[in-house]
This record gives C-alpha cells, sequence and structure tokens, in this order.
C-alpha cells in the first residue's frame, strides 16, 4: 500500500512539472473550434476542416450531426468533456443511451488499446477503474454479483438464440480474469469503466456509469513528443512521468 501511495505521490509531481511544460508550447494563433456542447476546442486538439498548422493532427475530433466525435483505436466515441487543466478528455461509447432498456456499448473498451507508448491516450491515472464483462449465458444465473441485463436491441449483445440470458459483471479491481467467470456463459463486450464497488448493483447503476463516460489523458504522449525537442533534462521527466502512467 505504501509503495502505491508513493508512486501516486510521485507522479503528481511529474504531472505538474509536465504541465508547466506544456502549457509553454500552445498554439497561439489559432482560434479555438466548437461543435455541439464542446464550445473550446484548442490545441492539441483540432478540429477536422481547420486551418492547417491548427492544433495536432493526432488529436483531430469530427463534428457529426452537432456532436463532437474522438476515433480510438476501433471505434468512434463521443466527446462529452474536454478539460485541459488536467489534460483528459471523457469519451462516451454511442451505443449508450438513456431509457429503461439496457442500450449496450459498441465496442469493446480494454486497456491493451491505451498500454503502448505510442499512442495518443493513455488512461487517467487519477482516475479509479475497473472492468467490467457484458455476457450471453444459456441459463439464468442465481448469483447477486451477476447484474441481469435487459438489452434494447438483443441481437447487439446476444451472439446466438440459445443464449437467452445477458449478465454484466464488474470486476473488483483494475482488471477481471475469465476465471472470475463462474459460469458457461459468453463474453460479448469488454469495458474500463468508472470505479463501481461489485455488489448490490443495478443495470441503472451500470448503465449511469456508462453515460457518465470515461476520462482519458493525452498528456503523456503530448508532453514526451514536445519534450523532445527541448533540454535532456525536460526529456528526462517526460520519460519518467510516461514510466509512472504505465505502472500505475
Amino acid at each position: 500500500m505504501m509503495l502505491r501511495e508513493t508512486k501516486v505521490v510521485a507522479l503528481t509531481v511529474f504531472h505538474t512539472f509536465l504541465l508547466a511544460i506544456c502549457s509553454a508550447n500552445g498554439n497561439q494563433t489559432c482560434r479555438p473550434s466548437s461543435c455541439g456542447d464542446i464550445q473550446k476546442i484548442s490545441n492539441p486538439f483540432r478540429l477536422k476542416g481547420d486551418p492547417s498548422g491548427c492544433g495536432d493532427p493526432d488529436y483531430e475530433l469530427v463534428c457529426e450531426n452537432n456532436r463532437t466525435m474522438v476515433n480510438l483505436e476501433h471505434g468512434k466515441y463521443y466527446v462529452a468533456d474536454i478539460n485541459y487543466d488536467n489534460y483528459t478528455i471523457r469519451v462516451v461509447d454511442p451505443g449508450v443511451e438513456k431509457g429503461n432498456c439496457f442500450s449496450a456499448p459498441l465496442y469493446s473498451l480494454t486497456r491493451e488499446i491505451f498500454r503502448s507508448d505510442k499512442r495518443a491516450y493513455f488512461l487517467n491515472p487519477h482516475e479509479a477503474t475497473n472492468t467490467t464483462v457484458l455476457m450471453n449465458c444459456e441459463q439464468p444465473i442465481s448469483d447477486g454479483n451477476y447484474i441481469p441485463i435487459t438489452p434494447c436491441n438483443r441481437s447487439n449483445v446476444t451472439s446466438s438464440s440459445s443464449q437467452a440470458y445477458v449478465y454484466a459483471l464488474v470486476g473488483g479491481g483494475d482488471s477481471l480474469l475469465v476465471n472470475d467467470i463462474k459460469y458457461s456463459c459468453t463474453i460479448s463486450r469488454t469495458i474500463i469503466t468508472q470505479f463501481l464497488k461489485p455488489g448490490n448493483l443495478s443495470r441503472s447503476d451500470l448503465q449511469e456509469i456508462l453515460l457518465q463516460g470515461l476520462d482519458i489523458s493525452f498528456l503523456p504522449f503530448r508532453c514526451k513528443r514536445e519534450c523532445h525537442m527541448r533540454s535532456r533534462l525536460d526529456q528526462k521527466y517526460c520519460r519518467m512521468v510516461l514510466f509512472w502512467v504505465l505502472v500505475l
């Protein structure tokens, strides 16, 4: 426990240091763009169609049906918020909607897509998260840890007509192992969610968390690129903060 607390303190120190470095390199010559609820899209982000040289192409967003979207590795997500103070962007799966039935996410969102140091985004190191899986099961399950789901569109989450029951299982920490699934079920989605304490959860609890979205960080990759053009000392701190983000 003490080791993890030490890592968090160290990351906070490096995070503050790099915020000062990166803010000094901001693009001040381009006007912010806007799309729907996102009224300030500025460096390092750019909106598709912005003048060349404004923002970073790796952080290009698109405006579709008056909603700001971001392309991650395997799908396009709604942008619910951009926080330039702590370098986070909050993304929401476009398949999740409010309603009396459960609208399943369109995509799986796993930790593996954020682990490479070449990614433009990383999991926010200050956000407590866990892993949730959606499963198709052939038989009903009487287990309080399994959340029964009534999907709005059964074909989105059910692989066959024989798998008539849909459940969600929330991991107790940063990961959820296949061995944690005690029954004969087929996993249809694996999703990183903001922290949900397992046990006594309802479908609406899970849906509310999915509607809130997930904060991911654009600080490490951004600063890593910018610091390559600066002194060796700055590069050293950039590599250190990237290391702490990956190991936490």
